[in-house]
């Protein structure tokens, strides 16, 4: 039976940040999962109890502005604010086992602005201790083509008030064909409708940067994203995982599928394949 625990962790400026972690006995290998923008860890619980059917331990956490943290909705005033929030988790879980050769591997797997976030966290931290980057749908530029009106505004409102609102104008089955994973995100208190000037900008600039640290990572990387992704450019992913330094890399795209491949009909293949790729690696 797996072990679960959770609880908060303070940031560096003040914030509770809820975190969690469901464990095998023995797991084989674990994985550090970062969420995605707008959602929550407890979004993800099938696949995390995919993963410990398959004797993986899961640790996630909601990063600031998200689920059950503090934060401003969906703000953030630095990008590095979520590469901090994720090396405080990392910290806290994983600081004595660094060392030991026989520990289980650590793999970190970041979906769409938590691709991101992995990304650079690789990147510009130490990623030493990670045995393999695993990427789903990352947002590394928006497909969609937001209106001109509203992306001069939210300009403007950035100077004077970054943490103002926006309606999230992205909808329930631009996410996933699943009419009842449609259903759960309608349905889910936690899931975030709103989006801000600040957080905008930052990410802009931030996909910006991680076009150009591919050369940077030489990890063992999994991409795996949806054809019809009408959200994170699917174009722009394979154009980064061309540039991506390392020997061993692996790209699958899914036809048909949407933003949420974890999500999406058919989930359990790509379930199925993220877990093998993790034994080879283990």
């Amino acid at each position: 039976m797996a072990e679960h625990q959770e609880g908060f962790l303070q940031s560096k400026d003040g914030r509770r940040l809820f975190w969690q972690w469901e464990a095998p006995d023995k797991p084989r290998a674990r994985v550090m999962l970062v969420h995605g923008y707008a959602e929550h860890i407890g979004r993800y619980a099938p696949f995390i109890q995919a993963l410990l059917a398959d004797n993986i331990a899961v640790f996630g956490f909601d990063y600031r502005g998200h689920g059950r943290s503090e934060g401003r909705r969906g703000h953030v005033k630095r990008f590095s604010d979520y590469l901090d929030d994720l090396q405080l988790f990392v910290d806290h879980v994983a600081p004595a086992d660094r060392k030991q050769a026989d520990a289980p591997k650590w793999f970190l797997l970041g979906h769409s602005h938590g691709g991101l976030i992995a990304i650079h966290h690789v990147a510009q931290r130490d990623a030493r201790q990670w045995a393999g980057l695993i990427l789903s749908s990352p947002y590394l530029r928006l497909a969609l083509t937001p209106p001109p009106a509203k992306v001069l505004a939210a300009k403007c409102v950035e100077k004077v008030l970054p943490w103002l609102p926006f309606k999230n104008e992205i909808s329930f089955d631009q996410l996933t064909r699943d009419p009842k994973a449609q259903a759960l995100v309608s349905r889910d208190p936690l899931y975030n409708r709103t989006l801000t000037p600040g957080w905008f900008s930052q990410s802009t600039r931030a996909q910006q940067e991680a076009l150009q640290m591919g050369s940077s990572i030489t990890l063992p990387t999994l991409v795996v994203c949806g054809e019809k992704d009408p959200i994170a450019s699917t174009a722009a992913t394979r154009s980064f995982f061309d540039t991506v330094a390392a020997r061993d890399k692996n790209y699958q795209e899914y036809p048909g599928m949407l933003h949420e491949t974890l999500n999406e009909i058919g989930k359990e293949e790509v379930w199925r394949r993220i877990s093998h790729w993790i034994s080879d690696h283990s």
